[in-house]
């Protein structure tokens, strides 16, 4: 068989390129993922500052105590500082040459330092002195060697690195999903093609376990030749995503992008499974019929849709509708997109699955314009598409997915960012803000805030924290947004309404608490909080004032000096100001400016300059969303050309004999060109109605609109786009293989 399997991918080429090719983009995809994840692992930068340290002791970034997965701790987000003794401590230990203290940004809070550069004595085992220095560290402390040593440098390298793990795992497990079923869709029109060729054999004696085999060995010799080419246009791939990333400041600038040998091996062989998965699957049906059923079944439809397919389809859409319920009933707030778009993939993946039902679904619903408008050549089309529902079906589950994919992931984008800025602008109740490059003069705020105009000024400085006593849990064990305020000016720079103690008491080490939260802690005003602060450092806070503040405000308030101690910088570089009243936004900003040009390194803004950073934040994070919408739905595309040209290109005697029955070669053109409308419709429709089970319910929550958020032109042009590559990719290759007389092309080989 093994032999035989070679001959027919011989002599049977062309057959075959559209299924090497689907197999060849879901291993460099594949690859490319893996090659993410494996640079998020390493999270390699190479030293600078620290290149002739042997080992490098530094603060440990990530907090372990969150309560949530282990083996996924949240980083911090300020600069974990370390004791500067330990530079004495650890030099006089056995096998030390020198230590060597550094300082890589802010101020840092005397005696402590960023990190301490350890020299090892010529001929010393490292691994057994990084043994010696960790036995002296206490749990807050960790030592670096390696690539790992410019982590103590570049400090967001460990945050942007579980951000890039996380979108690499997702865009992992969508790409795997998508690309099984591109591949077993490509697999199963290539299989139906030959369905002749299957049946002759059956005919002459092969059982259907050597016709098994011998499709088994086709597609294991097919996706070894095309997942071994895939390697290097995959680390390619891979590189040039993270160098975008980079750019846009997703991932660290310095971290050094790794792609070895496992992530390619383990690509190669998801891809080799799902593509032997699809030939199984797709070859079953033609191995198991009697050798005269399936002479006889050569030029007619089987089954509709096969048990396992059927089974699986529900099963995808149950998950589906399951996160969609999550999505409504218990997710909120920002946390929206983590269940909602898993839902986008698992509808659009169900209804592409179920595409074989649809697709007669779609033609009878289509049957009465096309006859209308085509006429004879419309019946013709109507026709052909009743008779090669399944081969449809194999191109009109990427044009399903390519339309959900597409439209589902960036109007839920869009839906939930156009939300966050509304609850944002909501919560922001200054008129202007005063920013320094450094440190604010110490008389700066007091003099703001008794100019007639302004009702009162509070310093701005943020951070994040954990709660460790009582026991609590953050919004996806991510830690509490810490904001800190000046205690007289709290109350008219914050949209929270005070329902006990006082704000005004916010100095030294207190906070001040939402009550709901207060209550689900069991604490009352002049209680103790034990907080985790940014740079892992804890603190026992008095509970100053409890308050009551609008959704999604999950922010603690603490004394602007009390947090920016426990910050990266140390100081607070912002006031905000609300005005009286009884001025414009752009009046206050121009007495704002008359006071702050007294000072050198001052500017005064507008609210608006917040909006814009926020903005700015999102479009940030946005583009991870697009590179995956784009790997994503590009390969469908990709799918959706593959299969229409080789689909097409196969039915070059049909054409020929059709011309020899009478028609023209424009009829056949015609005939074609409805067949791809109905494709392209039928996809668009229902791929639009997959996302509209998960858009319509998050935009009513979010926005209290049926319509989601987003320019009409991203469904337009997703629905263009999937339009023009179905008709192009049916039209082009009908107009190639109808240029032949029609007499050679009716004797061609299916």
């Amino acid at each position: 068989m093994l032999a035989f399997a070679l001959r027919t991918l011989r002599f049977r080429a062309g057959m075959f390129v559209a299924a090497f090719l689907a197999m060849f983009l879901a291993a460099a995809i594949m690859m490319a993922c893996g090659g993410l994840i494996e640079t998020s692992i390493r999270t390699a930068v190479p030293p600078r500052q620290l290149a002739s340290a042997d080992v490098v002791v530094a603060g440990d970034q990530e907090y372990h105590d969150s309560g949530g997965d282990p083996d996924e701790p949240p980083i911090l987000p300020e600069r974990v500082r370390i004791d500067a003794g330990l530079a004495d401590t650890i030099a006089a230990l056995p096998g030390v040459r020198k230590t060597e203290r550094f300082v890589f940004e802010g101020v840092p809070r005397a005696g402590t330092v960023d990190a301490i550069g350890v020299v090892a004595d010529p001929g010393v085992d490292i691994s057994e002195l990084r043994k010696r220095i960790d036995a002296e560290l206490d749990a807050t402390t960790v030592t670096l060697v390696g690539d790992q040593r410019g982590q103590a440098e570049l400090r967001e390298a460990r945050e942007s690195g579980v951000t890039v793990m996380g979108l690499a795992g997702i865009l992992t497990a969508f790409a795997i999903l998508v690309s099984i079923f591109g591949v077993a869709s490509m697999l199963a029109l290539s299989i139906a093609q030959r369905q002749q060729d299957l049946a002759l054999l059956r005919a002459v004696g092969a059982t259907p376990r050597q016709l098994r085999r011998l499709i088994l060995r086709e597609t294991l010799l097919l996706s070894l030749l095309a997942t071994a080419l895939a390697s290097f246009p995959g680390r390619f791939l891979g590189e040039f995503v993270f160098q975008q990333l980079a750019e846009r400041g997703i991932a660290a600038d310095g971290v050094a992008f790794h792609q070895g040998w496992i992530p390619t091996v383990a690509a190669m062989a998801v891809a080799i499974l799902a593509a032997v998965a699809g030939a199984l699957g797709a070859g079953r049906r033609a191995s198991r019929v009697k050798p005269t059923q399936a002479l006889a079944e050569v030029s007619v439809e089987g089954k509709l849709i096969g048990t396992g397919r059927l089974l699986l389809a529900v099963i995808v859409l149950a998950g589906g509708m399951a996160l969609t319920i999550v999505t409504i009933a218990v997710m909120s707030g920002p946390l929206s997109p983590a269940t909602a778009a898993p839902a986008v993939i698992l509808l659009a993946v169900g209804f592409a699955l179920l595409a074989p039902v649809l697709t007669k679904v779609t033609t009878f619903a289509v049957q009465w314009p096309v006859r209308a408008l085509g006429g004879v050549t419309g019946q013709l089309a109507v026709l052909n598409a009743r008779g090669r529902s399944g081969r449809l079906a194999a191109v009109m589950g990427p044009v399903i997915l390519l339309t959900a994919v597409s439209t589902g992931m960036l109007y839920l984008q869009a839906t939930n960012d156009e939300a966050d800025r509304q609850s944002f602008a909501d919560n922001l109740v200054a008129d202007a803000v005063v920013i320094a490059q450094d440190r604010f003069d110490a008389g700066l705020l007091e003099r703001i805030s008794d100019l007639p105009s302004v009702a009162d000024a509070s310093e701005y400085i943020d951070s994040v924290g954990f709660i460790e006593s009582p026991k609590d849990r953050s919004p996806m064990n991510e830690g509490w947004t810490l904001q800190g305020v000046t205690a007289a000016g709290a109350d008219a720079t914050t949209p929270v309404k005070v329902t006990a103690g006082r704000i005004s008491d916010l100095h030294d080490e207190t906070i001040a608490i939402e009550d709901q939260h207060a209550d689900k802690l069991g604490v009352d005003v002049g209680d103790t909080i034990k907080l985790r602060m940014g740079d892992n450092t804890a603190l026992d806070l008095r509970v100053a004032a409890l308050f009551s503040a609008p959704d999604d405000y999950d922010t603690l308030l603490l004394p602007a000096d009390t947090l920016a101690a426990h910050t990266t910088e140390g100081h607070a570089s912002r006031i905000l100001v609300k005005s009286d009243g009884n001025i414009t936004p752009e009046q206050l900003v121009a007495e704002l400016t008359e006071v702050a040009s007294a000072e050198a390194g001052l500017a005064v803004a507008g609210r608006d300059v917040l909006l814009t950073e926020f903005d700015e934040q999102k479009k940030t994070a946005n583009f991870a969303i697009y590179i995956m919408v784009l790997m994503i739905a590009g390969y469908a595309a990709i799918t959706v050309i593959n299969t229409l040209v080789s689909s097409t290109a196969a039915r070059r005697r049909e054409f020929g004999l059709q011309r020899l029955a009478g028609s023209t070669r424009g009829q056949v053109m015609r005939m074609v060109g409805l067949e791809g409308a109905i494709l392209a419709v039928g996809g668009i429709a229902l791929g639009t109605a997959a996302v509209t089970v998960i858009l319509v319910p998050v935009s009513l929550k979010r926005l209290d609109s049926a319509l989601p958020a987003g320019s009409p032109w991203i469904y337009l042009s997703t629905a263009t786009l999937a339009a023009l590559l179905t008709l192009g990719a049916m039209l082009l290759p009908a107009w190639q293989v109808t240029r032949n007389r029609p007499a050679e092309a009716a004797l061609a080989l299916e």
